[in-house]
């Protein structure tokens, strides 16, 4: 008897849940008719408002143009830019000029923001540039034609190509431009001659490659 009333509570149950949910199916159905309904009206009446409206097209400038004021009236420079980049050598008084296309670093800036970078690029020169011996970088000519910077090298002005000095204990070689280590030795500081500490203590400057592994050997030997 009991299980016969377990069986009818269940049925009624599943059958009110099937009851609740086809109710809700179908109000869901009704809602999303109706709003389907609304929307093309909707656009049916605006589609109308808007018919008899001439809507002239906004001036399109030349696309040459537009491109050399990108910044409002400012000329910048562009891919499409003359870029030519001179080379001056000191020591022999002469200049190469190379047309190429603009490096990806001025594309986009204007003059003052070219000049800036030039400066930028001098405060922190790179080691190859250093080597090489880079005394200025400086802008020529600005157009938005055309482009011209000029790089100017004297490899008789490097003052020196390494930096030995001690570092938490250890001898470490510096590149000339004094941020990039060149190697460490691996030689601790404390094991060498107190007249050998004192010189690196203040750091030894050399200038070619043939001093500094002469100089390491010493400390080796």
């Amino acid at each position: 008897m009991k299980q016969k009333k377990v069986y009818i509570y269940l049925i009624s149950f599943l059958g009110l849940s099937v009851m609740f949910s086809a109710s809700y199916y179908l109000s869901y159905r009704h809602a999303l008719y109706e709003f389907n309904k609304n929307s093309i009206e909707h656009n049916s009446k605006y589609a109308e408002l808007v018919k008899g409206i001439n809507i002239e097209p906004e001036y399109t400038a030349d696309p040459i143009e537009s491109q050399t004021t990108t910044t409002g009236n400012l000329i910048t420079v562009l891919p499409t830019t003359k870029y030519t980049l001179e080379i001056y050598d000191k020591a022999t008084d002469s200049v190469v000029s190379n047309q190429q296309n603009p490096p990806a670093d001025i594309v986009g800036l204007t003059r003052e923001e070219i000049i800036e970078y030039t400066e930028g690029y001098m405060e922190d020169m790179t080691l190859s540039e250093y080597n090489k011996g880079l005394l200025s970088y400086e802008l020529l000519s600005f157009s938005a034609d055309e482009v011209v910077m000029r790089k100017s090298y004297d490899s008789s002005s490097i003052p020196f190509m390494f930096y030995v000095v001690v570092k938490n204990g250890y001898v470490i070689v510096y590149n000339g431009d004094l941020k990039s280590v060149y190697r460490y030795t691996g030689i601790e500081a404390s094991k060498l001659p107190e007249n050998d500490r004192v010189q690196l203590s203040k750091g030894i400057y050399i200038n070619t490659l043939d001093e500094l592994y002469s100089l390491l050997e010493s400390y080796t030997s």
